[in-house]
C-alpha cells in the first residue's frame, strides 16, 4: 500500500485549495499517510486530513506524545539522542517518515529548510516529491537534481543565504548529483549514522581512476562524514563542533578536498562523531589473460 508524507513549513497555517483537493484524492485512493505534529502546516494539513474522514493516518512526533493530534490517530513515536528541543531531535522523526513512505508531499514557503531538508531526504531514499510552492501557488514535481535546483530557484538571496548556513544547500545539492551518478546507485548501500563501512566510494568530482588505495579510501570516508553531516542537518559550523574539528575543515570536505585530509585524521573525526570505521581487507584481483 502506497504511504505519502506530508508536510510543510511552519509559517503556513491556512492550506491553499489545490493542497486540500490533492489531500482529498490522497484519502479518496486509500493511501496510507504519515504527518508530523508541529504547529503551522503540520496542525493544517491534519485538519484538513479530518475534514476528508482520512482513517489511515499516523502522527509521528519525537518524544512521549505528540503536540497535535487533532483525530486522535495512531502515534508513531521516534526516539532521538538529540538534546530535547534542538533542531536535530525533531528532524529526528522527519528522516524516518521519509524513509517509511513512498513520496512526499510538501507545502513549501520559499524559505523553510525545514520543508527543503524533507524533500532532500526524499531524494536521498530514491523517493520523489511533489512541492507546492506558495509563492506561485502552483506544484514542482521533484524526483532528481535538477527538479531539486529549479525548487530553490523560486528561493531569494537571503532565503537561500540561510539556508546554506542552516543546512550547508549548496553541500546537499553536490551530494545529490554525485549520487545520482554514483556506481552503486540503487544498490541501498546508504551508510546509517552509526556505522561507517568501507564501499566502493562515490568519489568526489576530481578523483581518478588511478587514484591510490590511500586516496580511495580516504575519499570513501570523507563521503560517508559527508553523509552523515546531510543526514543530520547540520550546518558547517555545527559540524564543525561535532567533528572536533573547524569550520573551514569543514569547508574542505564538503568540496571533496581529499589531498588535505589524512586517513587517521578522518578516522578521529568520525570517532569523534560517535562513528563506527570498520575495514575489510581482500586480495586484489587478479588479472589472467
Amino acid at each position: 500500500m502506497t504511504t505519502v508524507f506530508i508536510a510543510g513549513s511552519i509559517s503556513i497555517s491556512r492550506l491553499h485549495e489545490k493542497v486540500a483537493d490533492r489531500i482529498n484524492k490522497i484519502v479518496s485512493s486509500d493511501f496510507n499517510v504519515v504527518v508530523g505534529d508541529a504547529d503551522g502546516a503540520d496542525t493544517s494539513i491534519q485538519e484538513c486530513l479530518q475534514r476528508y474522514r482520512a482513517g489511515k493516518v499516523t502522527v509521528y512526533c519525537t518524544g512521549d506524545s505528540p503536540r497535535n493530534n487533532v483525530a486522535e490517530w495512531p502515534v508513531h513515536r521516534v526516539v532521538s539522542k538529540a538534546k530535547a528541543g534542538t533542531r536535530a531531535y525533531f528532524t529526528a522523526k522527519d528522516l524516518e517518515m521519509a524513509r517509511n513512505s513512498d513520496y512526499g508531499l510538501m507545502v513549501w514557503d520559499c524559505k523553510s529548510t525545514g520543508t527543503l531538508s524533507n524533500v532532500i531526504e526524499l531524494l536521498r531514499e530514491k523517493k520523489k516529491s511533489v512541492v507546492f510552492v506558495n509563492k506561485n501557488k502552483d506544484f514542482v514535481t521533484v524526483s532528481d537534481k535538477d527538479g531539486l535546483e529549479h525548487l530553490v530557484a523560486f528561493m531569494s538571496d537571503h532565503a537561500r543565504a540561510k539556508a546554506e548556513e542552516k543546512i550547508g544547500l549548496t553541500a546537499k545539492i553536490a551530494n545529490i548529483a554525485q549520487e545520482q551518478f554514483s556506481l552503486d546507485i540503487g544498490a541501498n548501500s546508504e551508510l546509517s549514522a552509526s556505522t561507517v563501512k568501507e564501499r566502493k566510494p562515490s568519489a568526489p568530482a576530481e578523483a581518478s581512476p588511478e587514484q591510490t588505495e590511500s586516496v580511495k579510501l580516504r575519499a570513501a570516508l570523507m563521503t560517508a562524514l559527508k553523509e552523515h553531516i546531510a543526514r543530520a542537518h547540520l550546518s558547517q559550523s555545527q559540524a564543525a563542533k561535532v567533528f572536533g574539528v573547524t569550520q573551514p575543515r569543514i569547508s574542505d570536505l564538503t568540496r571533496g578536498k581529499v589531498d588535505l585530509f589524512g586517513l587517521d585524521a578522518l578516522v578521529n573525526m568520525a570517532a569523534t562523531a560517535g562513528l563506527r570505521v570498520e575495514l575489510y581487507v581482500r586480495d586484489a584481483d587478479v588479472v589472467v589473460g
